[in-house]
């Protein structure tokens, strides 16, 4: 005779989703602090011992502050990403007119020979340009001095074709790197703040629980906390 198997004796209890009272992502967030803020400094609930309403209005609106700087940052950053993916593509496609060049007055193995002097370098198999951005930067100075002393710079694909692209690829490359700096030093006090909030979101969320028990639901609307919203 078969015995039930022992999970269908004792079937696993049913746990429930437990939905998150604050939202995940920055803006709503933000826009939670801001809606919470205002609420709790027209009740009559208490200031927490730790934390004032004045300051967490002062919180709120440095938390959106360091927002919007943040994603403004990132903003600048794109379309600097953009064109030096740009410039990338462009500089590896037309340095193969550089190596028939040296290709043309050298046998092929020793046009090798001078390519550290244009800059070029062995990657893989491949003989390039850098791949990184600061080191091809650097490079691209070299390819303009090599071109000169091998007297390639009157070709089509001589210095009237790579000076401008070695200015404005030197210049975007370290506007880059500038925006990169700030953009980390926006994200760092975004991050900072944002913890701050999200603590005090969760004790106010507590405290509108003690002192409202039975029409906690309400207030917590009243405050902006709407679940079903984030």
């Amino acid at each position: 005779m078969l015995s039930p198997k022992s999970e269908e004796l004792n079937p696993a209890p049913v746990t429930k989703k437990r939905i998150g009272q604050l939202p995940t992502s920055a803006v709503p967030l933000a826009a939670l602090a801001s809606n919470a803020a205002r609420a709790w400094a027209a009740s009559e609930l208490p200031a927490l011992l730790w934390l004032a309403k004045a300051d967490f209005t002062a919180l709120a609106a440095s938390f959106a502050q360091n927002r919007d700087a943040a994603e403004a940052a990132g903003d600048q950053r794109s379309p600097q990403a953009r064109r030096l993916q740009e410039l990338d593509q462009q500089l590896d496609k037309n340095l193969r007119y550089v190596k028939a060049y040296l290709a043309e007055e050298h046998e092929q193995d020793q046009g090798r020979a001078y390519f550290p002097e244009f800059g070029i370098i062995r990657e893989g198999k491949a003989y390039q340009l850098p791949t990184a951005r600061a080191e091809r930067a650097k490079a691209l100075p070299k390819l303009l001095a090599a071109l000169k002393a091998h007297s390639f710079d009157k070709k089509k694909y001589g210095t009237a074709y790579w000076q401008p692209l070695t200015t404005e690829y030197a210049q975007l490359v370290q506007q880059s790197t500038d925006t990169a700096g700030q953009r980390s030093t926006q994200v760092g006090q975004k991050d900072q703040t944002e913890k701050q909030v999200r603590r005090a979101l969760r004790a106010l969320v507590h405290q509108l629980k003690a002192n409202y028990p039975d029409t906690a639901e309400a207030r917590l609307r009243e405050f902006g906390f709407q679940k079903e919203g984030y």
